[in-house]
């Protein structure tokens, strides 16, 4: 039972990472049709800035938390520039694969300039463990488990209830004729950066003090919340959450049941399956609902 414990742990706590990661694909690509390369970036700037104002500055953890915030968001604001802005000049239909992984490639090194290389491993948010049947299970799992479940129901209310919501549905549709009832469309773009970034950024804070996460692994968490969203479906907001938990609960049996290395290959595995057999994805929704 004990051992039971662990896994089922473990993987709501690798299915909520990616849940997280997938979601904030998916909120940039239901506004602009745009798989964001850069997304991970945005995982490794919450630890880096957990990071630094924990471990090296030695702040409390809601001086993290609230800087975190701030700076995805000015990060949103110019990461969808740099992005979109080459994307509407140039007019070539994926010039996106080239904007998105520019900017991936400049943060990489910029991060890796001011981290030097360093393991961004910031102390926990909640110190300790749990006895669950036996088995022990840390605060700080628990703690990514609720808060991850809690963001992305708020978001889901959030799409759902907002004119915010109606205006990426809309715009996901047809954006002209959204522009055309004087809906911004690139407020929705913009906002869409920032909201994603925000999730995204504070997916990295809370797991990377149980994560190994360097300052140049953004491409690989871009890659699995990539994957997660291809598994729950494209521009489905709850199909990317439902993915990611798939995702997670699959990497954790495969590891902890088969072998430590073949985790990924399972994963890999499953997605090709997927798009031979359902290329719309496990979860996905009719046209213009997210």
């Amino acid at each position: 039972m004990t051992t039971q414990v662990l896994i089922v742990s473990q993987a709501l706590y690798l299915g909520c990472v990616y849940a997280l990661l997938a979601l904030g694909l998916t909120i940039t690509y239901s506004a602009t049709r745009v798989v964001n390369f850069a997304q991970g970036e945005f995982f490794v700037l919450g630890a880096g800035v957990a990071y630094y104002l924990e471990a090296v500055r030695h702040q409390p953890a809601w001086v993290a938390v609230l800087a975190v915030v701030v700076v995805s968001m000015v990060l949103g604001v110019i990461t969808e520039r740099a992005i979109m802005l080459p994307i509407q000049r140039s007019g070539i239909h994926y010039a996106w694969i080239i904007s998105t992984l520019a900017v991936a490639l400049i943060l990489q090194s910029l991060y890796s300039k001011l981290f030097q290389g360093a393991l961004l491993r910031p102390p926990p948010l909640v110190e300790g463990s749990v006895r669950i049947v036996g088995a022990g299970v840390s605060y700080q799992i628990l703690l990514v488990i609720v808060c991850a479940i809690a963001i992305m129901v708020a978001y889901d209310q959030f799409l759902r209830r907002t004119a915010y919501g109606s205006a990426v549905r809309a715009t996901a549709h047809d954006p002209e004729t959204t522009a055309s009832f004087g809906v911004s469309i690139r407020g929705v773009i913009l906002t869409s950066f920032i909201v994603s970034g925000v999730i995204t950024a504070l997916a990295g804070l809370l797991v990377s003090s149980v994560l190994f996460i360097q300052p140049t692994v953004g491409l690989t968490y871009t890659t699995s919340g990539f994957v997660a969203m291809v598994i729950g479906g494209l521009g489905s907001s709850r199909g990317a959450i439902a993915g990611g938990l798939v995702v997670g609960l699959l990497n954790s049996l495969v590891v902890n049941l088969i072998g430590a290395n073949l985790g990924q290959i399972a994963i890999v595995c499953l997605l090709a399956i997927i798009l031979l057999i359902r290329p719309q994805g496990l979860f996905s929704q009719p046209a213009g609902e997210h």
